[in-house]
């Protein structure tokens, strides 16, 4: 059966011949900003714990003080706050028109001011600790799923405890090195990965409302057409590091010194930060890949079923949100890193090239790039 249209909303129209829209998005980006303003609150009656600083490389420090930032950040969030509530309690052209700008407004801010090189480093380091959990998880499911392969899987999974065992000084120190990082670092993670949410769902209230006006079709139109390109591009930011972080493997680990000079635990860390980039290869490929719109069968939840459809919002928020953290933290690496360091860890190609990726992936899922949305988009000036 062909999918229908997404619903268009003439903002001209009287408010009874419109179709009512969802408060769900108005509600998380208020919602968004509420949690922002509460955190720098917390940040400025506590000033120790408050990581708004020029140490984590956050870029408003370079214009303002830690103090002034927080205080910024607060007020900005009672104002989205605000801009949702009016616009929940009395919907109308100008309450929308007044939380498109709130909303653009905290996308910049949360999403790109308040972020910095830390912003990387901090993300890097939450997908490679989760990566050997991710490893297990879909070595269970497999081996529930196909009877055919489990001695093979059994064969992989005796093959990596020996390996555990071989290079077993490396992990007993890996876990006494992640032990001290860890302490303190619950508010360097809410520093970054909540403002970061509340950029998020201020975008897609925006989006949201663009595409029911019926705004920006013909841009969609385009990059969806070209998302295969898109997405290629990038799946490519995050090769050069995961390559380099495969020599790590080797007697000659590049970029990180003798081999003799590499502590067993910095090792394991690194390599495990490879196979974070690897991840996100694997995932971005996910936008134009078949298991990117229907679930696979050993996917858990389903009853075995196949084709079940993947939710467009499941590969829409986390693309977006690592889209929008690697724009935000490009900026100051370019006054931070070297040139080297900007072709191996190259986020001002990758964060673009995502963006427009998952804007392709969100256009092909809402049906834009369907030969009748094709032709309407060149229509429009």
């Amino acid at each position: 059966m062909p999918r229908t249209s997404p619903v268009e909303i003439d903002r001209n129209a009287p408010a009874e011949a419109r179709p009512p829209e969802s408060r769900v998005p108005t509600v998380l980006a208020g919602g968004g900003s509420l949690v922002v303003t509460v955190l720098s609150l917390v940040f400025l009656a506590i000033p120790g714990i408050n990581r708004y600083t020029a140490d984590n490389g956050v870029l408003a420090t370079g214009l303002m003080s830690t103090t002034t930032l927080t205080i910024a950040l607060a007020a900005l969030g009672a104002l989205g706050m605000l801009a949702a509530g009016a616009r929940l309690i009395a919907p109308s052209r100008v309450t929308a028109a007044v939380t498109t700008a709130t909303g653009g407004l905290s996308a910049v801010v949360f999403g790109v001011l308040a972020q910095g090189a830390g912003t990387l480093s901090t993300f890097g380091y939450l997908v490679a600790w989760a990566v050997p959990l991710v490893l297990v998880t879909l070595w269970i499911l497999a081996f529930r799923t196909y009877r055919g392969a489990r001695a093979v899987l059994l064969v992989a999974a005796v093959a990596a405890i020996i390996g555990g065992f071989v290079i077993r000084e490396g992990l007993v120190s890996y876990l006494t090195l992640m032990a001290p990082q860890l302490q303190g670092t619950q508010w360097i993670i809410a520093a970054v990965v909540l403002p970061l949410l509340a950029a998020v769902a201020w975008v897609a209230l925006i989006v949201r409302d663009a595409r029911a006006d019926g705004r920006g079709r013909r841009a969609t139109a385009w990059v969806t057409r070209h998302r295969v390109l898109f997405t290629a591009l990038a799946a490519l930011g995050p090769l050069p590091y995961a390559i380099i972080r495969l020599t790590w493997l080797t007697p000659w680990p590049q970029f990180g010194g003798p081999v003799a000079d590499i502590d067993p635990g910095v090792r394991v860390q690194g390599i495990l930060l490879g196979a974070a980039g690897w991840l996100g290869f694997i995932l971005t490929l996910g936008l134009i890949a078949r298991w990117g719109e229907r679930l696979p069968r050993w996917f858990p939840g389903g009853s075995g079923e196949a084709d079940r459809p993947v939710h467009p919002l499941a590969a829409i928020i986390p693309g977006g949100l690592v889209a929008l953290m690697l724009c935000g933290a490009a900026i100051p690496m370019f006054s931070l890193d070297s040139t080297m360091g900007l072709l191996i860890f190259p986020a001002w190609f990758w964060g673009p090239m995502l963006a427009l990726a998952v804007w392709g992936y969100a256009g092909h899922r809402y049906g834009i790039d369907r030969p009748a949305d094709l032709a309407r988009a060149g229509a429009d000036v």
